[in-house]
């Protein structure tokens, strides 16, 4: 009988296996839960009194356009001409939705955490848009994100590719948005440290990305101080502020982080030796 040889990628094989096993299961989407007029899942599902359902907005919209066109209002669905406008909340739908869309989410988190830890670009890269597209969607799984362990897989990519870093720089931004927790489990990796690095790299989308995230570290005090403390930060975020060339909002984020950076004694006389004069004077004439 034919064995594998020894390393003959017997191991690789092995190690796919068990990652597709460990993958969970995303639902499909129900044709019940999507609205015949938006063609989306429904939010806020109502049912007319001939039982069709429908999304809440859509659904006004559409007796609206009945009534400015000069009709009675009918279902969209059997085109049947209706006694009332009236629509009764579908509850039980709504909810039933709602635990479909948080069993899927968890899910999605979870497979993006095993798509993170493969070698292949574009698995990474499908893990992180599949993070950051949740995240924005509520800050529920920027919690799930952090308490699931995401933060420190997502600044392993920092060392990885173009692609990747700048995509992993973009993640990192989005979770800390208005999430001080998330802002101080970033500051606990060496994210900062890479984040810096990124700033003297030659590619403009990863400076400008790495300028963003750390101009929402920069909004933590405490985290000003691990920025100053990376050399060649304040030389790089001086020399963007100053800049002709790089993008206009990216010029006033750097100098967005300087001010929050001048909370830091260091950072003032940083700041002079690199050319940025006036947070020294202002502390002079004060």
């Amino acid at each position: 009988m034919d064995t594998w040889a020894a390393g003959s990628g017997s191991t690789s094989f092995s190690d796919e296996s068990g990652r597709l096993r460990e993958y969970r299961r995303v639902e499909p989407v129900y044709d019940a839960f999507v609205c015949p007029l938006t063609k989306t899942v429904m939010q806020d599902p109502v049912t007319l009194e001939n039982g069709q359902t429908y999304e809440r907005s859509a659904i006004e919209r559409w007796f609206l356009e009945c009534s400015a066109n000069g009709r009675p209002p009918v279902c969209p669905m059997t085109q049947k001409e209706l006694e009332s406008t009236y629509s009764k909340p579908s509850i039980a739908l709504r909810n039933t939705i709602l635990e479909w869309t948080a069993r899927n989410e968890a899910a999605r988190l979870d497979n993006a955490k095993i798509y993170l830890t493969s070698e292949a670009p574009h698995d990474i890269l499908d893990g992180l848009n599949d993070i950051q597209s949740l995240c924005l969607k509520n800050n529920i799984n920027k919690l799930k994100a952090r308490t699931s362990g995401l933060i420190p897989l997502i600044v392993d990519c920092l060392k990885r590719e173009e692609k990747v870093r700048c995509s992993a720089l973009a993640t990192l931004r989005v979770l800390a948005d208005d999430e001080d927790d998330n802002k101080e489990a970033i500051g606990e990796t060496d994210a900062i440290r890479n984040c810096v690095k990124s700033l003297f790299r030659e590619n403009l989308k990863e400076r400008e990305e790495a300028v963003s995230l750390l101009q929402e570290l920069s909004k933590s005090s405490h985290l000003c101080d691990k920025i100053v403390a990376i050399n060649g930060a304040i030389l790089m975020l001086v020399k963007t502020a100053s800049s002709h060339s790089d993008n206009v909002i990216t010029v006033q984020k750097a100098d967005q982080i300087l001010d929050n950076l001048e909370s830091c004694d260091k950072s003032v006389h940083q700041m002079a030796e690199n050319g940025r004069l006036h947070p020294l004077l202002r502390r002079l004439v004060e």
